[in-house]
């Protein structure tokens, strides 16, 4: 039937779905999973913009088809979405493509049969122009039940896919989203099961739900679509997230970006060059594993310039920079090694480094290597203007790096 609900909310949604599409088929269709979503989507769309009370007027103004013809294949929309989404099931059960991609083609034709059967049952209701709640009748009812077994097929498939990832779920927050999925289906099918009982019910003459099954009916269509298209803006958002530099990798390769580029600047061998792909503001893998090797081979190159470092100009550092106890470690660190990349710097002879200096680390990827460099590039600049301002003559004073 006709969306019940305003314009003024309606068109702007609509507006957001169609950026969305768009953006979708422009950038996520790299994979089986995202050709199945966008699908869905798209037939969303299309189920709304047919309910669209403008659009049914410019349809019917045209002679292209009638209002009640419009809100019909709607329902025949929902039905090929319905199809589609259960291809997307069917992957995430671990089935591979090639058996999704031969079993799928027989949901499709069952999706196409239940809707030029659904169009069948339909048609007294559309000569009459009236909708499946207005016109009543056990078509009305057998119009229902076919459009609703898509339906039904793909909520069982749904509950199995939120049941399976709930019952292999590890973490509480896992258990929570499984758990979530299979609330929001459940509540999903009891709100489609509605309508055919309420149908049955009032052809028997045992209750008189017409006005209510209209005022519900013309507002879930659009709301069931918001939830499919905030589930596939997700890709989308992560995206852009990463556009802009604000995913993990960018994140860290920036804060790591002042320690690189003066421990570099005293052991400029360490540095080398790696052709990346050119982008504004985020940054690959690759560009931070360059970033944690160079940091890295100029440490272990600054140790043959470490000298020892006077126990009150260390206090004072820490105590100045108000340095955290679980910190200490990292911030001794810092200023040991800045005052090596001063003594480089000033030409100092390199002696043997001791073992006992270096920046220990118990990281087993990447990243954990990077957040372990982190906390060294936190108290870095602070140890560099500590060390600038140290008197080289002064009795057991360390060397230091200009600031």
């Amino acid at each position: 039937m006709t969306s019940t609900i305003p314009g003024i909310i309606a068109w702007p949604v609509i507006t957001i779905m169609l950026i969305v599409l768009a953006a979708r088929f422009r950038w996520c269709r790299a994979n089986l999973y995202q050709t199945y979503l966008n699908n869905v989507m798209a037939w969303l769309l299309v189920a709304q913009l047919l309910r669209e009370r403008k659009v049914e007027a410019v349809l019917s103004k045209s002679a292209l088809m009638t209002v009640t013809t419009a809100q019909q294949l709607s329902c025949v929309a929902m039905i090929l979405a319905c199809g589609e989404f259960v291809g997307f099931t069917m992957l995430w059960n671990k089935i591979s493509p090639e058996e999704t991609l031969r079993s799928h083609r027989y949901y499709r034709l069952a999706a196409v049969a239940l809707s030029v059967a659904f169009l069948g049952a339909g048609t007294r209701a559309r000569v009459a122009g009236q909708t499946f709640e207005v016109s009543g009748g056990w078509d009305a009812v057998l119009a229902l039940s076919l459009y609703l077994t898509m339906i039904v097929i793909l909520v069982t498939r749904l509950l199995w896919m939120f049941g399976s990832e709930l019952i292999r779920a590890t973490e509480r927050r896992e258990s929570l989203l499984a758990a979530a999925g299979i609330l929001a289906v459940v509540v999903t099918a009891a709100a489609c099961m509605e309508a055919l009982a309420l149908a049955v019910s009032d052809q028997l003459g045992w209750t008189h739900t017409v006005e209510f099954r209209g005022r519900v009916h013309g507002s879930e269509f659009l709301w069931m679509a918001v939830i499919v298209y905030l589930f596939g803006a997700v890709p989308l958002v992560v995206r852009l997230h990463s556009f802009f530099g604000l995913d993990r990798i960018s994140r860290t390769w920036k804060s790591l970006q002042p320690l690189r580029l003066s421990i570099t600047a005293a052991v400029p061998e360490s540095s080398f060059s790696i052709e990346h792909d050119h982008r504004r503001y985020q940054k690959t893998t690759l560009q931070l594993h360059q970033t944690v090797i160079e940091i890295r081979d100029a440490i272990l190159q600054l140790r043959h310039y470490v000298r020892s470092t006077a126990p009150d100009q260390l206090a004072r550092f820490l105590q100045e920079n108000s340095v955290p106890a679980d910190e200490r470690d990292s911030a001794t660190t810092a200023f040991e090694l800045a005052h090596a990349a001063k003594a480089k710097t000033a030409g100092h002879r390199p002696e043997t480094p001791d073992r006992a200096l270096a920046v220990r680390s118990r990281s087993t990827n990447l990243y954990e290597e990077a957040v372990d460099l982190l906390t060294l590039a936190k108290w870095w600049t602070p140890a560099l203007t500590a060390t600038s301002q140290v008197i080289p003559d002064e009795p057991g004073a360390g060397t230091a790096l200009p600031a």
